[in-house]
């Protein structure tokens, strides 16, 4: 009813950019809120005096709850464009008597809510990429063994690549809260630039609050993310260390077994038995 007041605004439909702005700012701030809700669990996790006495420390690397609080967000967000599409098809078939758009939309609908399900599912099942504690157990599952040379490059080349993926995902994470928040903020500017006032101030006002808590999961999530991080990064640092220990180990060179010497040996003790009767 609201959206129907503005719509006057020349040649432009204002009712139509404000619903397209609504949904974008919905999805957005969903997965605001998705974010801060599960950093805010993980860093009071880790701060409680009792994560230390009932959790391996390693378990810290294993937790799912991000993904859990991110697959809900992204399946109301499914739910949203699947609303949105359908609608939009249905008023391209009966308001504006184009049948042939109403099902484009639809199919365009269909194939957007499959690629979002799709890489939502491979983020959350997917295997990790190379980690620390993954290259740990290998070596760890090794050492009875000599490492050839290109064995021992194989293991640089992991090591290299789990540092890499580690730098990347820290960046990364900032990266996409940051690019939420502008984008949440920036939609607020543009309703409240070409929203008719004041008949369009409730609208106005109901951006402007989302701005505000888009604003206020950003700087909760960074603050607990950072609590999270810190805890996390120590983990990482001694498990780096422990993959370096074990590969400078390997790296020393055994003594080569002699032929025969388990058969002199037992001679050996052989004769000693017979001389000491």
């Amino acid at each position: 009813m609201v959206l129907g007041s503005v719509a006057q605004g020349g040649g432009i439909d204002i009712a139509a950019l404000l619903a397209s702005a609504l949904f974008v700012g919905a999805v957005v701030l969903g997965l605001q809120l998705a974010d801060a809700v599960s950093a805010v669990y993980d860093a009071r996790r880790v701060r409680d005096p009792a994560f230390a006495d009932t959790d391996e420390p390693d378990s810290l690397t294993r937790r799912r709850i991000r993904e859990l609080a991110w697959s809900i967000a992204i399946t109301a967000v499914l739910a949203v464009i699947v609303a949105f599409g359908a609608l939009s098809a249905v008023r391209l078939v009966w308001d504006s008597d184009r049948p042939v758009a109403g099902a484009l939309a639809l199919v365009g609908t269909t194939i957007l809510v499959l690629l979002i399900g799709m890489v939502a599912i491979v983020a959350v099942v997917r295997r990790e990429r190379p980690t620390y504690a993954r290259i740990r157990r290998d070596l760890r599952d090794r050492s009875s063994f000599t490492l050839e040379a290109d064995e021992l490059a194989e293991f640089d080349e992991r090591l290299e690549r789990a540092d890499r993926v580690r730098l990347r995902r820290s960046r990364a994470s900032t990266l996409l809260r940051s690019i939420g928040v502008v984008l949440i903020v920036g939609l607020a500017v543009v309703v409240g630039v070409i929203t008719p006032l004041p008949a369009g101030l409730p609208v106005v006002l109901g951006f402007a609050g989302g701005a505000l808590l888009g604003v206020t999961a950003f700087v909760v999530a960074v603050r607990a993310g950072a609590i999270r991080t810190a805890a996390l990064e120590a983990v990482l640092e001694t498990q780096r260390a422990e993959v370096v220990a074990l590969l400078e180990r390997a790296r020393i060179p055994q003594r080569a077994p002699v032929p025969g010497l388990r058969d002199r040996v037992s001679r050996a003790l052989t004769i000693l038995r017979e001389q000491q009767k």
